[in-house]
C-alpha cells in the first residue's frame, strides 16, 4: 500500500450534523446520543480524489438541467466488467438506474406478479424480504447451512421449497451479505440449473463484488450461465465500492431484450428519476480512474478485519464468520447463550452500534454485522466496545 492511500484511509472525516444516516440516524435507532457506528454499510472513508474532483468540475458547469446518459457511461462499465470479470456485455445489455434496492423492486415488478412466490435464502440482506413483502409477493425462505463457520446453499432444500411453495423466481446476494461468502462457481452453477430445470429467472444483487479481499474472487452468475443467461438479471453499482451510496448511480445487466425493454417501461410507468449529471461524473471517474485506490481500500479494510478478529478471538464464545468480501464483519455470539435484547443494551451502554443479526431474518439471530470500513483508530475504539461489552455480559451472568 502506498503512503499516500495510507494516509487517505487513516484520516477521520468529521460526518456528524452533516444529515448522515449512520452517525446522525444512530440516536434515533439505537436510543442514545454519541454512539460510535459501525452498523449501516457504507464508509468512513473519503471518496477517491479522482471522483472528488470530477463532482466538483460538474459544478463549475453552473447549470443541471435535464440530462442524457452518454454512450460514454456505458462504455466505461463495460471496461470495468471486462477489466475485473472478463465479461463482455454488449451495450444493449445496460440499463442505468438510481440504486440497487429499487433496481430489486424494478426487477420483481417486471418478472413476477402479485401474489408470486420469491425464492431466498435466510439470512439476508433485509431489503429482500422488504422488497418482496411491499410488492404484495411472498419470500419463500432456504436457509443457509452452517458449517465451521461459513455459509453455504442448500441446493436440495431450495428444489423442495421450489416444488412445494410453487415459486416464479430466485433472489440472490452474491457476494453473500451479510456472511461475506462469495459462492463459487459450481455453486452457482447448480442454481442456474435448478433455476432452468424450472424455468425460473434469477435476480443477482452483486454489488458487492468489487470489495473481494485478497486472494479471492468473484464470478457473475450470469456469465457463469452460459446459454441460460437470458434468464438472469444482475444488479451492480459502484456505490459500495467507492463510497458513494448518496449518489448512485447502479446498472441492471440483462442479456434479455424483452425483459430490458420491460425495466425501461416500467422505469417511465413508475416515473423512476432519470440518471443525474453528478451520477453520470461519479461513475465515470471511479470507473475510470479509482482502480489502484479500490486496491487499497481492500488491503487496509483486511488489516482491519484481521485485527478485529483477533481482538474478539480473546473472547471464548465469540467466533468471526471466515469472510471473501464486503467490510462487514458477520460475528456469531450464540455459543455464549445471550438474547439478542441483552447484547444490543450492552453494546449501546458500552458506546458502539452494531446491527442486530435478526435484521437479516431468522437464522441471522445469535450474530451481529459489525462494519470495519473506517480509519484504523475508530475501529479500534469501537472493537474495545465491543469486548468491553461481551465481557460485562459474561461477568454479569457468571455472578448471578
Amino acid at each position: 500500500m502506498s503512503l499516500m492511500s495510507d494516509c487517505i484511509f487513516d484520516r477521520i472525516v468529521a460526518r456528524e450534523n452533516t444529515n448522515c444516516v449512520k452517525w446522525d440516524g444512530a440516536e434515533r435507532l439505537y436510543g442514545k446520543p454519541h454512539l460510535l457506528p459501525m452498523w449501516i454499510a457504507d464508509m468512513d472513508f473519503s471518496a477517491p480524489d479522482c471522483v472528488i474532483n470530477a463532482l466538483k468540475e460538474c459544478l463549475e458547469q453552473k447549470i443541471f438541467g435535464y440530462t442524457l446518459c452518454p454512450e460514454s457511461l456505458k462504455q466505461v462499465v463495460q471496461t470495468w466488467l471486462n477489466d475485473h470479470y472478463a465479461w463482455k456485455v454488449p451495450s444493449e445489455a445496460i440499463v442505468f438506474n438510481h440504486n440497487v434496492v429499487s433496481s430489486i423492486a424494478l426487477a420483481l415488478r417486471v418478472l413476477t406478479k402479485n401474489g408470486d412466490k420469491v425464492l431466498i435464502h435466510n439470512p439476508v440482506y433485509n431489503p429482500f424480504f422488504e422488497q418482496i413483502n411491499q410488492l404484495g409477493r411472498i419470500p419463500v425462505v432456504s436457509e443457509l447451512e452452517l458449517h465451521d463457520h461459513r455459509y453455504y446453499m442448500n441446493v436440495g432444500d431450495m428444489e423442495r421449497k421450489i416444488n412445494e411453495e410453487n415459486v416464479s423466481c430466485i433472489l440472490i446476494c452474491s457476494p453473500h451479505n451479510p456472511g461475506g461468502r462469495i459462492w463459487n462457481a459450481e455453486e452457482l452453477q447448480e442454481v442456474v440449473a435448478l433455476a432452468a430445470n424450472y424455468n425460473l429467472p434469477i435476480i443477482a444483487d452483486e454489488i458487492h463484488s468489487d470489495l473481494v479481499l485478497p486472494g479471492k474472487k468473484h464470478q457473475p452468475i450470469a456469465l457463469l450461465a452460459g446459454n441460460q443467461c437470458a434468464n438472469i438479471v444482475t444488479l451492480m453499482a459502484p456505490t459500495k465500492t467507492f463510497n458513494l451510496a448518496g449518489i448512485g448511480p447502479s446498472y441492471i445487466l440483462t442479456f434479455n431484450p424483452e425483459i430490458a425493454a420491460a425495466i425501461k417501461h416500467e422505469q417511465k410507468v413508475m416515473v423512476y428519476p432519470e440518471i443525474n449529471p453528478f451520477q453520470i461524473a461519479a461513475m465515470t471517474a471511479a470507473y475510470g480512474k479509482g482502480e489502484q485506490w479500490m486496491k487499497d481500500l481492500i488491503v487496509y479494510v483486511k488489516g482491519n478485519s484481521d485485527y478485529v478478529r483477533a481482538k474478539l478471538s480473546e473472547i471464548d464464545g465469540l467466533h468471526c464468520m471466515d469472510s471473501d468480501a464486503t467490510y462487514l464483519m458477520w460475528i456469531s455470539y450464540a455459543d455464549l447463550g445471550f438474547s439478542e435484547e441483552e447484547v444490543n443494551k450492552a453494546l449501546v451502554e458500552c458506546g458502539v452500534a452494531l446491527q442486530m443479526g435478526s435484521t437479516y431474518g431468522k437464522a441471522g439471530c445469535g450474530f451481529v454485522r459489525m462494519n470495519v470500513a473506517a480509519p484504523r483508530t475508530l475501529v479500534e475504539q469501537g472493537t474495545e466496545k465491543v469486548v468491553r461489552a461481551f465481557k460485562g455480559l459474561l461477568a454479569m451472568h457468571t455472578h448471578r
